[in-house]
């Protein structure tokens, strides 16, 4: 209540629902975050993956980054990280992924980077006759509900990135026993916070738990930050489908660095522009 879309679109989705329309909505005022935080008296904040924005943060906000050691020691397992020649081949090693775990009663939670993937990975598990359920944002009532389960003996997840974050998952004794839960990350995101965010979802807590990335050239993170030359050598120097280690990490770090410094750079130049307007807005008395 109170909130809907702007530039008729909340109007387009009422059409398209048969609902009444409302009239539009037209904004009064608008500001960004990095000009609305600083306004509070004390600015600060916690999160578990804050290390790799320190920088920026310090940069716009002038605030640091203080670290505070673990209550219980972590007992993930990081299995590595694989990058396929294609979409394909990285699917099919997922699903061989999950299977493997499955078998010795850990549950498993899969992450993808879209709605769309998480539909293609349902297809294939059920393909292969591994029982599991889909969370990808679409189920709002049942979304917590499926994450708390999804750390129950044997159990499989498929989730996008953004569903179920808030819940912890709670693993049962028998999962525990078998060694807790195991997270398959489908993709890079564009920032490293994202990934760890993902990742953390398993060994909470001092915690058993594992987790391992599959990625492929063909992923949209991958197609935009690398030539398609720089791809075509990569997948030239493949073996059964994989490329090896030595050239899949560098691949990978630079195209995560370049989209983290892209977004960076955008909402600096966002925030000088907003500096910019106030100054314009304020030839009348004094700004901000």
């Amino acid at each position: 209540d109170g909130r809907q879309w702007s530039s008729a679109l909340q109007q387009m989705v009422e059409l398209k629902e048969g609902a009444a329309l409302k009239p539009p909505a037209v904004p009064a005022a608008q500001i960004t975050f990095q000009r609305f935080f600083p306004r509070y008296l004390h600015l600060g904040g916690m999160s578990g993956t804050l290390t790799e924005a320190r920088d920026e943060l310090r940069l716009l906000y002038g605030v640091g980054v203080a670290l505070v050691p673990l209550a219980r020691a972590s007992r993930r397992r990081w299995l590595g990280e694989q990058l396929f020649v294609n979409a394909a081949a990285k699917w099919e090693a997922v699903v061989q992924a999950v299977a493997n775990t499955q078998r010795s009663g850990r549950p498993v939670l899969v992450g993808t980077d879209s709605v769309v993937d998480s539909a293609h990975v349902s297809s294939l598990l059920t393909k292969a006759g591994i029982a599991h359920r889909v969370l990808n944002a679409v189920q709002d009532e049942q979304e917590a509900d499926c994450i708390a389960q999804a750390g129950r003996y044997g159990a499989v997840t498929v989730a996008t990135n953004m569903a179920g974050r808030g819940t912890d998952i709670q693993l049962d004794a028998a999962a525990a026993a078998a060694g807790g839960l195991h997270v398959i990350a489908c993709m890079r995101n564009r920032a490293r916070r994202i990934d760890r965010q993902l990742l953390g979802r398993c060994a909470r807590h001092g915690d058993p738990g594992s987790a391992q990335r599959l990625v492929a050239l063909d992923d949209l993170l991958l197609q935009r930050a690398l030539p398609a030359w720089v791809r075509l050598a990569a997948a030239a120097c493949a073996r059964a489908g994989r490329v090896p280690a030595i050239c899949a990490k560098p691949l990978l770090v630079i195209a995560q660095r370049s989209a983290e410094w892209q977004e960076s750079e955008r909402r600096k130049m966002l925030r000088s522009a907003e500096r910019q307007l106030s100054d314009q807005y304020g030839f009348a008395g004094t700004t901000e």
